[in-house]
């Protein structure tokens, strides 16, 4: 075989050898009529990763990323033209795995007979260059929700998956330390498995937490490149193995005075240790995530810069500022109050609801189970307006907030469907659903919310309609990368909507006019509540409508996109479960007298003994005094409440160790938060539903030996 030497190249160049060297910030290969590597000079070794000598005799073809053509490559790399050289672009692999994106410039070769005998390359890494604009691009993404004040959720959403989209092979987390600064929150981890994110949402900083516990602990990056040796990963090691994680690098985020918010994390499936443009990355994203944080925390920042005009007009304006005052306080006691009589009325409400599932469990003939039926219908009716008004009293007091999670579009729309068929088949009306086949099903946001904008629209459209069909529409608008925007689309024949009035309809307390309230009933309520739950996500709302033609509904909003499958929900447990339920001895603390029996009840049937306490002093006397398996703690409570109670028990080294689950009828983010931040271990939300209950109680108890938790 005829090789291409080195003497050949430079002198069919006219160039010496000294003169290729100094152009060693490139890389170069020589090539023969076959397209074999000839040369590499040491620059093009770095660049894949390999010796000289590994390159010399192999097929540039034979390096060549796995989506690569080889045959459009071997007519790449063997261009015989002479008037121009060629530039291409083409992607590598590495020895380690990794693409490289090179551009390709190519001078091919003669000799004196005129005959092509090779060609000379020159590789300029792109790779860099490619990464450099997709993280320009999602940093610009994520400062324009911030500089337009969008959900703090939705801008650490988008933090994680610009990094993502830049490092296609890495996994990253936002986790936000709690008011205690004791505990990590999940704050944005949208491809972390559900399971994963569950057991670290809450979980205790220290100096052996993992990667992202330690390093909020001790305010430094900590990198640990193989999860299954380091023994800061000791307590987690089983929980990342079954995630499928083998590195993770945390970086501390810090606000402009030092303080720890959270951290910053890239995991990697296998051990992987970082470079220089990966450590880069982690400070720049977790910067990022400070001014997110910082601006989320103190909106008032911006007032400041007006300081000097304040003062020149107080004096002006110093009544204005007391009226203001006034109202303010007035409108935060009118929202408080809300909100507590909301919570006074929902405790019977749930009582209720308990209640009827115990007697719906019992032998019961068909006129009962029709009573029964109206009576549920009636509750949960009554529990709909109750929960508008507390919806609407948080929005006022600005503690409305969305609990994103992965979710299944089909599976939300499906229980949409379950809940108003009847309702519509009642009125002759048909109900259609229509997904669009480009629309994701693995979503990554808040379901109950998207449910619940979903129902106050067919709903409506249910109510206003008394013939024809209610056409529910999903489309995709757009889609970038991980993330997409949808419309939603609800068609009725309904009595329909004059176009001054459309202007108001998304206002709280508004409807068509007063006699829409009389007729067809209403608070006024919904529309706004909607308008804010998708002004939330991103989204806006519309309406098209004319009177007597029918109306058209829409909204937009934007998810992030999941790969993994939605974990299928259990109806009942199994025998194993129940047997592990058996004999176990729990206490529960509860001032309402119903809502005792019912849990008592629920309890009782699958063995377990139950004590009861009215609140959180009681809860308290009976820790000291006996053994229990998991304390059931009400959180709002005369004397003691659940609390005061929960955090008594860990300041307690005697009662520390005791499995504490919370239960409330107000499940909001702050909600949880609150009682994470107190100490509990995990969350029912009310009414007390008895397949929730029992797999939370195999969730967190311990086995005999006080072990770690079963479920």
């Amino acid at each position: 075989m005829n090789t291409l030497s080195l003497d050949s190249v430079t002198h069919s160049l006219g160039v010496s050898y000294e003169r290729m060297v100094e152009m060693a910030d490139e890389g170069i290969w020589a090539l023969d009529h076959m397209a074999r590597i000839q040369f590499v000079n040491p620059r093009l070794a770095t660049m894949l990763g390999y010796s000289q000598e590994e390159l010399c005799g192999h097929s540039a073809l034979d390096f060549l990323d796995p989506r690569e053509s080889r045959a459009l490559a071997h007519i790449k790399l063997t261009n015989r033209k002479r008037e121009n050289d060629e530039h291409q672009e083409l992607r590598l692999s590495r020895k380690d795995g990794r693409q490289l994106l090179v551009k390709v410039g190519s001078t091919p070769l003669f000799d004196k007979g005129g005959n092509y005998t090779g060609s000379l390359g020159v590789l300029t890494d792109m790779t860099r260059r490619a990464q450099i604009e997709v993280r320009e691009a999602s940093r610009s993404r994520a400062l324009y929700l911030i500089a337009t004040g969008a959900d703090i959720y939705a801008i650490l959403d988008a933090i994680v998956l610009g990094v993502e989209a830049q490092h296609p092979e890495s996994i990253c987390s936002i986790l936000l330390l709690d008011e205690s600064g004791d505990h990590v929150l999940l704050g944005s981890a949208p491809h972390l498995p559900s399971f994963y994110n569950n057991a670290i949402d809450g979980a205790p900083i220290g100096p052996r937490a993992g990667s992202c516990g330690t390093a909020a602990y001790t305010g430094k990056r900590v990198i640990v490149e193989n999860i299954r040796t380091d023994p800061l990963w000791d307590d987690y090691r089983p929980l990342a193995i079954q995630a499928g994680l083998g590195a993770c690098w945390s970086e501390p985020i810090r606000d402009s005075h030092g303080k720890v918010l959270g951290t910053f994390a890239i995991y990697h499936r296998d051990a992987h240790r970082p470079d220089d443009d990966d450590i880069e990355t982690i400070s720049a994203s977790a910067s990022l995530a400070a001014i997110a944080l910082e601006r989320n925390r103190d909106q008032k920042s911006v007032l400041e810069l007006n300081v000097d005009l304040e003062k020149k007009v107080r004096l002006r304006t110093l009544e204005l500022n007391r009226e203001k005052e006034r109202a303010e306080a007035a409108s935060r006691a009118k929202s408080e109050f809300v909100s507590n009589i909301s919570h006074e009325i929902r405790t019977p409400m749930h009582s209720i609801q308990g209640l009827l599932e115990l007697v719906g469990s019992t032998r019961l003939d068909d006129q009962q189970k029709d009573y029964l039926g109206k009576i549920d219908l009636a509750v949960h009716h009554l529990l709909g307006i109750i929960n508008s008004v507390l919806d609407f009293s948080r929005i006022e007091t600005g503690k409305f907030q969305l609990d994103r999670q992965h979710y299944s579009l089909r599976s939300v729309l499906n229980n949409v469907e379950s809940q108003l068929a009847n309702s519509a088949t009642s009125k002759g009306l048909s109900l259609v659903f229509q997904v669009a086949e480009e629309v994701p099903d693995n979503l990554f946001g808040d379901p109950l919310r998207l449910g619940q904008v979903l129902i106050n629209y067919i709903g409506n459209a249910i109510k206003f309609s008394h013939h024809g069909e209610i056409r529910v529409t999903a489309k995709l608008v757009s889609r970038d990368g991980r993330t997409c925007k949808l419309r939603f689309l609800v068609r009725d024949h309904g009595i329909g909507i004059s176009q001054d009035v459309q202007k108001q309809l998304f206002q709280p307390f508004e409807q068509a006019d007063s006699s829409t309230t009389r007729e067809y009933g209403g608070t006024g309520l919904g529309l706004a509540i909607c308008r804010k739950i998708v002004e939330e996500t991103g989204g806006q709302v519309g309406v098209e409508s004319e009177p007597g033609k029918g109306s058209e509904f829409w909204f937009t909003t934007r998810m992030g996109i999941t790969d993994g499958k939605t974990p299928v929900q259990k109806d009942q447990l199994d025998d194993d479960e129940v047997a592990r339920l058996q004999g176990r001895h729990v206490l529960l603390v509860e001032d309402n007298e119903v809502n005792q029996m019912v849990a008592k009840e629920l309890l009782s049937r699958v063995g377990v003994d139950v004590a009861v306490a009215s609140n959180g002093k009681q809860a308290l006397k009976l820790l000291a005094e006996q053994r229990f398996d998991a304390v059931l703690m009400d959180v709002q409570m005369p004397i003691m409440d659940g609390y005061e109670a929960t955090r008594q028990i860990r300041d307690n080294p005697e009662l520390r160790h005791n499995v504490v689950i919370a239960m409330t009828a107000n499940a909001g983010r702050e909600d949880k938060q609150a009682a994470f931040s107190a100490g509990v271990d995990d969350f029912v939300s009310k009414p007390i539903r008895a397949l929730r209950l029992y797999q939370a109680l195999l969730k967190n108890m311990r086995d005999a030996e006080g072990g770690k938790p079963e479920g």
